[in-house]
């Protein structure tokens, strides 16, 4: 206890040096920043009042130059110091979280390594005294206990020993206590962060990486890094704690915001995660839907059938028949087949599906159509189709501009010998000549400019021609069954979501689409739930990018998968280099809740479970209900008193959410979380499987859990999703019999 007191009071002695040398930077960069600001004020002014403002001065231009460096800089300035000051303050509330004193092989004593969330530097004596979490010597902290180890720096790798593993708690600017880190101490330690509420946005997790999580978060040597994780076993932390991690490393590689594409499995979802970047200090990247690609993608924005709406269509349908025509429609037209099929048939347009008409003008044959056709075919292959078709249609009005002067005589007789029009004859004629233009425009444009739902509907309705561009492709057995349910489809106004991903793929063979070529790193999250289709138009949108995906077989919506998910999208993304990392220890659940969930698995899913304990969760009979409506109210309120923040009603589909919601919204003050609408996990709410992927909640009722809802393969992984949301309660809801896969737990 005497050796604690007297470490203590080193420690808070050091902390307070910190501090100090914290207010002394962050008043510096208040200084700077306004000093900037005003230095910005005062050559805006310059620049006002002694330089010309007529964009036709060219001296008065040659004046406006020499403000742009000042205005460049003064900005850069302003930008830096503002980063350095939100660096500064968020270091006040919380200074650093772990020190190692490290020996290496080069030196004689060890060296106190203080690690945060950023890097302060001591201006005075140069060098560092508070290490950035991302650093290379960092890395000892999360992946080493005391004794042995190294770490990978710029010049080389560094071995020595660690001598000491200390971690600390400071909160809001208060240094409350330190313990030294073994692996059991550090295991309580995670425990107690575990064993708190959650909260309505997803939290950093700097402090508790563990060996197997900062491996993926610093690999930089792989294209494809892929992680397969059980529920909780915080896959998603990875991803975004890794996003933050290469935009700090290294000058060269460095990746802006404007460099990363986050792709989340709903809006929801993308709200979640919004705080975790700008908590470690970096701007927020861009985060999509899938959906909102295929917007991107397509030229005239064609109304189509989100993905949500597509799953939910599934979830809730009663007919078996129609939902198994409907489920192998989907996975034929976006499976690898159907792709190849796609490719046969944007690589036979030139030449079978392209009508080119004779061009006449002036009475002449300019072009026959076999010419134009040739044309295209002999242009370079690596050239998209759009590309070559907008080549010829410049080569076409090229050769009737130079005709247009013999052209214009003859107009003009014409326009005098036109009675209605005895004395313009010279504007007639112009007329006459934007007329015939316009109508060869047009007649041009309808073979030039290529409509890809145009296309992809004669694909299927054309009788014949999609099974002649399958000669090498295994087709379903039942494929005419399929197309005639697709034409039945297609006649709508509104595509179905699996024709709008093959109507977006097709265009992206055809088309041109720079968009995301800037794109360096592609983050996908919940890739069980993405089908071949969806990693091929990736491929084609992003051909500048590596990726990080992030999975869960176990975890997929009305489709079963394996683990040669993973070695398709290697197939189809073909990095030079890829990795795959198996993470089957869940940081989410208690051991209880664990162990109940696994029962919806497969026998041999591996799974291990962080040591929480918590109650044994429950499944709840009523008579009916209106009884089971007062048990569900029950559970709630007593979730509430028990202090849970975050109470999730999870229903098996909206529908039967909005139902649940409208008989107890008066009887109970609750949400329902609509798709689309801001997030706000706070309080009780009543939410769908499918919106709740990804999310978590301190205490989970999922409803109506009964054999008629509950029988189908795809159902037993909605409930193990379903059951993994639940940070330390569990509790499952019924009347009549109870589903089948139900089997543990305590019934009451």
């Amino acid at each position: 206890m005497e050796n604690y007191e007297q470490e203590l009071n080193a420690e808070l002695a050091h902390y307070n040096e910190i501090l100090e040398v914290i207010h002394l930077q962050l008043e510096d960069a208040k200084k700077d920043n306004s000093k900037s600001i005003e230095d910005l004020r005062e050559t805006n002014r310059d620049m006002w009042e002694n330089a010309s403002h007529s964009a036709d001065d060219f001296d008065g231009a040659a004046q406006l130059s020499q403000f742009y460096q000042p205005l460049a800089s003064n900005t850069f300035a302003i930008e830096s110091s503002a980063k350095k000051i939100q660096l500064l303050e968020r270091l006040l509330q919380s200074a650093y979280f772990a020190r190692i004193d490290f020996c290496s092989a080069a030196k004689e004593q060890y060296e106190k390594v203080y690690i945060g969330r950023g890097t302060l530097f001591n201006d005075q004596e140069k060098g560092i005294i508070i290490y950035d979490w991302r650093s290379p010597i960092a890395s000892l902290f999360y992946r080493f206990e005391t004794g042995n180890a190294h770490y990978d720096a710029p010049g080389g790798r560094i071995a020595g020993d660690i001598g000491l593993k200390r971690q600390y708690e400071i909160k809001k600017g208060v240094f409350e206590y330190f313990f030294d880190a073994d692996v059991q101490i550090a295991d309580e330690f995670l425990r107690k962060m575990l064993s708190g509420n959650t909260s309505s946005k997803m939290k950093t997790i700097v402090e508790t990486i563990q060996k197997d999580q900062d491996i993926a978060i610093r690999d930089v040597t792989h294209d494809l890094l892929m992680v397969q994780g059980i529920a909780g076993s915080g896959k998603t932390s990875i991803a975004l704690h890794r996003v933050a991690y290469l935009k700090y490393q290294g000058l060269s590689s460095r990746l802006k915001s404007s460099d990363i594409i986050i792709l989340s499995p709903n809006t929801l979802f993308e709200q979640y995660i919004s705080n975790v970047l700008p908590e470690l200090g970096e701007d927020e990247v861009k985060s999509v839907v899938f959906d909102d690609l295929v917007t991107d993608s397509l030229p005239d924005k064609p109304a189509f059938q989100s993905r949500y709406n597509q799953t939910e269509m599934l979830i809730s349908c009663t007919s078996s028949t129609t939902k198994a025509l409907k489920k192998q429609s989907m996975e034929f037209k976006m499976s690898k087949a159907f792709s190849r099929i796609l490719n046969s048939y944007a690589d036979s347009l030139p030449t079978s599906h392209i009508v080119f008409p004779d061009i006449e003008y002036d009475g002449k044959t300019v072009f026959t159509g076999q010419y134009l056709k040739d044309r295209v075919l002999q242009m370079n292959g690596s050239i998209s189709l759009a590309v070559k078709l907008s080549h010829l249609r410049q080569h076409i009005f090229n050769e009737i501009h130079e005709m247009r002067k013999d052209r214009m005589p003859k107009l003009l007789r014409q326009a005098r010998e036109d009675s209605e029009h005895p004395f313009d004859w010279e504007e007639h004629a112009r007329e006459l000549s934007i007329e015939e233009s316009t109508l060869l425009a047009q007649k041009v444009d309808e073979f030039i400019k290529l409509d890809p739902v145009s296309l992809y509907k004669k694909l299927i309705d054309t009788d014949d021609l999609l099974l002649s561009l399958s000669a090498e492709t295994e087709l379903p057995n039942n494929i005419g069954e399929i197309l005639s349910y697709s034409r039945k489809q297609l006649a709508d106004s509104t595509l179905q979501n699996e024709d709008a991903l093959a109507v977006t793929y097709l265009q992206l063979l055809i088309g041109t689409n720079d968009t995301y070529r800037n794109i360096r790193q592609v983050v996908v999250d919940e890739a069980q739930d993405y089908y071949d289709l969806h990693f091929e138009i990736l491929k084609q949108l992003f051909p500048n990018a590596r990726y990080t995906i992030l999975g869960d077989i176990n975890q997929t919506i009305e489709k079963q998968e394996n683990m040669s998910l993973y070695e398709r999208i290697t197939d189809i993304l073909q990095p030079n280099s890829s990795c795959l990392m198996v993470m089957n220890k869940s940081f989410r659940c208690t051991k209880e809740i664990l162990s109940f969930s696994m029962q919806f698995l497969d026998d041999g899913t591996l799974f291990e479970s962080f040591n929480r304990g918590g109650d044994i969760p429950q499944v709840i009979k009523a008579d009916s209900i209106d009884l089971l409506d007062g048990k569900i109210i029950e559970e709630a309120v007593y979730s509430k008193n028990q202090g849970y923040q975050s109470i999730g009603i999870i229903c098996k589909d909206a529908q039967e959410s909005e139902s649940l919601y409208s008989r107890l919204k008066d009887r109970l003050s609750l949400h329902l979380v609509h798709s689309g609408e801001n997030l706000n996990t706070a309080g009780v709410f009543i939410i769908p499987i499918t919106m709740s992927k990804g999310l978590e909640f301190d205490s989970v009722l999922i409803y109506g859990v009964n054999k008629e809802s509950y029988h189908s393969t795809d159902d037993k992984k909605l409930l193990y999703i379903a059951s993994t949301r639940a940070l330390h309660r569990l509790n499952l809801f019924y009347t009549g019999e109870k589903s089948a896969f139900i089997g543990g737990g305590m019934g009451i």
